[in-house]
């Protein structure tokens, strides 16, 4: 197991993970269409879409607890 200082690291890397994944075999989809070809595709799409959402998942995990407490009234 973790530490709990690993927290916000570790969801923004599950997150951003999970999210590319599925985001960008769905947009690979739509744009390209399946048949031969597409799991390479798909795998060339998710490694751009990885580096950029991992990171942003990260910042956004540290940062959302902070603006949901700001919108949420106990």
């Amino acid at each position: 197991m973790l530490p709990r200082r690993y927290a916000v690291l570790t969801a923004g890397v599950i997150i951003g993970t999970f999210m590319s994944f599925i985001m960008s075999g769905v947009v690979t989809w739509v744009n390209t269409g399946g048949g031969i070809g597409f799991l390479g595709r798909w795998m060339a799409a998710w490694l751009v879409a990885w580096s950029i959402a991992v990171p942003l998942a990260i910042f956004a995990s540290g940062v959302m607890p902070r603006i949901m407490a700001r919108l949420i009234k106990d």
